[in-house]
């Protein structure tokens, strides 16, 4: 949310010929009705930028929001009052903006989401299944700290949906997590925090998308890590192909999926309103195709083909290096030193944004956290600086680590700086023990997405290349939300798997 505000007052703030005054409701909506607003125009700069490395709601927050025009006429009516006495032409809600996997504290590391036993896999289990999702995450700042999570049920589109905790949870909704384990034997000292879904504590009783939240102080509304997950239920079944897109201007480039859904018999009665599919590359929401609708239906078979901007960039295949066992270089590493803590210095990488496709293993982004010498690395593993090196020309755009270890984002930790004198882009980011594989990225450039392009489209266009043949995993998701379900529920999931 204080993203989110930050970002609309600074908007405002460069188009003064247009909008004026930015207010905002104390206490979200709720300000609004009772005309408690806060000039944003009194606050400085500074403090406006500082909101984006800020958790919770620096306006605050509230849990009501406003329904049918039918049911909530009176507080209509008020808002058009307040607007018209302040000369407010436009309010958009900040509490509507779709959840994202966040971080509020650089010192919060290493932040994981898998089921328990598949530390690789993509955290979704089936309603009623036996399997458990474990959620962990280390914290280098304190001994221990009185964190607590909570779980919210979540629309489609993963705004949170308007059900009561008791509709989509058996037990209570917030918990705190038992049993915090200070690291053993490291150089660097942090406190491993983790839980299994479902407990004893918390079941989700429906499927759909849901939110994890990390919150600190006992306080809901200082949450510090947000993170998504899925329970789907097995009633239909997906499959889907990739091939080489049929756009001769994608040519080379981009991957076309093909994806099938046999309804097995589930009742559906408007196959193009009450069904949406999401697919996911990689495992990573940022660059997800949502809200897709099939191109054929017949005797309950959904057909969907996808071109042009309903396709995928194929990427290139990931680097990978290798800190399992620091005192001596693994794959990828050139070097390691031991001062404080370890150094770990990788192989030089060049600028393969001309090169043909080179086919190499990797695990498509994700990382796994092992000491070669310990069993439990989760509260073993030793965090390490490690320094990447990527031989390039100066690029128009910033560069950036990219993959699961920078949580699918191009985040300011991840940034690297050109050396003039060595003719490389370099960065040192600290990291725990483990195997990896990452990627050099940038910001997406206009040419590559068009200019609808979301402001956080990332690519490798001019650091890696892309290549259709880049052997990539595909998720499937279908929702299903017809008459009389109040939530989007999943009927079908379809483990990542390479389509390739």
């Amino acid at each position: 949310i204080n993203a989110s505000a930050a970002g609309v007052i600074e908007t405002c703030r460069k188009h003064p010929d247009q909008i004026g005054t930015v207010y905002a409701g104390r206490n979200g909506i709720i300000g609004a009705l009772t005309e408690d607003l806060i000039d944003t125009s009194k606050e400085s700069a500074e403090d406006i930028a500082a909101l984006k490395g800020t958790p919770s709601g620096g306006f605050g927050s509230c849990r009501f929001k406003l329904k049918s025009l039918e049911d909530n006429k009176r507080e209509y009516e008020r808002l058009i009052e307040i607007f018209k006495a302040h000369d407010i032409g436009l309010g958009p809600r900040l509490s509507a903006t779709p959840m994202k996997d966040t971080t509020a504290y650089d010192y919060l590391k290493t932040i994981q989401f898998f089921p328990a036993g598949a530390p690789l896999d993509f955290p979704a289990i089936e309603l009623g299944g036996t399997a458990k999702l474990r959620f962990q995450f280390d914290d280098l700042a304190w001994e221990w700290n009185n964190y607590s999570y909570a779980i919210y049920h979540c629309t489609k589109d993963w705004e949170k949906s308007d059900l009561l905790p008791t509709q989509y949870l058996n037990g209570f909704p917030s918990n705190y997590f038992d049993n915090p384990v200070i690291s053993v034997g490291t150089f660097v000292p942090y406190t491993h925090y983790e839980v299994d879904l479902p407990n004893a504590h918390c079941a989700p009783k429906i499927s759909g998308n849901y939110i994890l939240e990390v919150f600190e102080n006992d306080d809901p509304e200082a949450v510090i890590i947000r993170r998504r997950f899925l329970v789907y239920e097995d009633l239909a079944l997906a499959s889907a192909s990739v091939q080489r897109t049929v756009d001769l201007r994608e040519f080379a480039s981009t991957q076309q999926l093909n994806a099938r859904v046999a309804l097995n018999g589930y009742p559906v009665q408007d196959f193009y309103n009450d069904l949406d599919l999401s697919i996911l590359q990689n495992r990573r929401w940022d660059n997800a195709l949502t809200g897709l609708k099939p191109a054929f239906v017949q005797d309950g078979m959904l057909d969907y083909n996808f071109f042009g901007e309903q396709a995928f960039r194929g990427g290139v295949e990931f680097h990978s290096f290798d800190t399992k066992r620091l005192n001596q270089p693994g794959m990828g590493v050139q070097t390691s030193t031991l001062d404080t803590c370890w150094q770990i210095y990788l192989e030089p990488q060049k600028n393969r944004s001309i090169a043909a496709y080179r086919a190499m293993d990797d695990i498509n982004g994700r990382y796994l956290i092992q000491r070669s010498d310990v069993a439990n690395a989760a509260v073993a593993g030793d965090y390490h600086w490690v320094e990447f090196y990527f031989e390039s020309a100066r690029l128009p755009v910033p560069v950036y680590v990219f993959g699961q270890l920078s949580q699918w984002q191009l985040q300011p930790e991840f940034e690297l700086t050109y050396n003039e004198a060595r003719g490389a882009y370099m960065g040192t980011v600290l990291l725990k023990q483990g195997y990896y594989n990452y990627v050099f990225a940038h910001p997406a450039l206009e040419e590559e997405f068009g200019a609808n392009a979301p402001t956080d489209a990332v690519s490798t266009e001019l650091t890696e290349g892309t290549h259709w043949q880049t052997r990539n995993d595909y998720t499937l998701i279908l929702y299903n939300r017809g008459m009389g379900l109040r939530y989007d529920r999943i009927i079908a999931y379809l483990k990542p798997s390479s389509a390739l």
